[in-house]
């Protein structure tokens, strides 16, 4: 298949309401299309597939997840209609959340408020704990001199440091509340002290506290469990956003 005719694919899955195609053509037919672009795609493709078609089926509550939910489709009865499909889904993977849960994974992308007055609502004090766990044991690397300012009078007034993005956020990223606030900053992979500054005071509205080490080299923070595929879909979001200009253009 050309590269065109994957966009194609990709496109189409990705808009349509998967509840009407299944009404209207039967699961058979939308399992096989769904089983077509599984071919076609990279896993990290197919995980927002995935998510595409759990919204499209009215289980909004359970986008996010890092699953392969072909695992799941491909088990469902083909002769099942809308109600079998979707009651099966969710239980499945409440099902298999709770086990993720347990063996530490990820939560990341997984949005609470949406799991509020469905079956997913008993995932939610579980994920709330995990989150809490990962900004306890995450320590967010200074890597670089800490350096004190003087005015010309040498008066001290103010720290910065060498190099001037000293602070290293990869780790931060990777956890639920640090995803959430670096995204809201835009962010990156980096920042200053007015950066930090800015987390923290966030973190400490969320009722937490952010760990900051001054150290020589990087090192490895614990982190959640998650797939190779939900890693590379976090790193990509974490490159900082353009910003829009206020400017408007000048009209002729």
């Amino acid at each position: 298949m050309t590269e065109t005719g994957i966009d194609a694919i990709i496109d189409k899955i990705s808009k349509i309401k998967s509840a009407g195609v299944i009404e209207r053509y039967g699961f058979h037919e939308f399992l096989a299309f769904a089983k077509e672009v599984r071919t076609k795609v990279s896993d990290e493709v197919w995980l927002e597939v995935g998510w595409d078609i759990l919204e499209g089926l009215g289980l909004e509550e359970l986008s996010g997840c890092d699953y392969d939910i072909l695992q799941d489709l491909e088990n469902i009865p083909i002769e099942s209609d809308l109600i079998d499909i979707q009651s099966f889904l969710r239980h499945t993977l409440v099902e298999t959340l709770l086990e993720q849960f347990e063996s530490g994974g990820t939560t990341v992308l997984l949005d609470i408020e949406k799991m509020l007055n469905t079956p997913a609502a008993v995932l939610i004090p579980r994920i709330i704990e995990l989150r809490k766990k990962e900004i306890e044991t995450t320590v967010v690397p200074l890597i670089g001199k800490m350096l004190t300012v003087y005015d010309v009078f040498m008066n001290e007034v103010g720290t910065t440091t060498y190099p001037v993005e000293s602070i290293h956020l990869e780790d931060l990223w990777m956890t639920a509340y640090g995803f959430q606030v670096l995204s809201l900053l835009n962010l990156g992979l980096r920042t200053d002290l007015d950066g930090l500054r800015k987390i923290e005071i966030i973190m400490e509205r969320m009722g937490m506290k952010l760990t900051v080490r001054n150290v020589q080299e990087s090192f490895n923070n614990p982190r959640s469990n998650m797939s190779d595929a939900m890693q590379s879909l976090l790193m990509k979001r974490a490159l900082p956003k353009p910003m829009k200009s206020k400017n408007k253009k000048s009209q002729n």
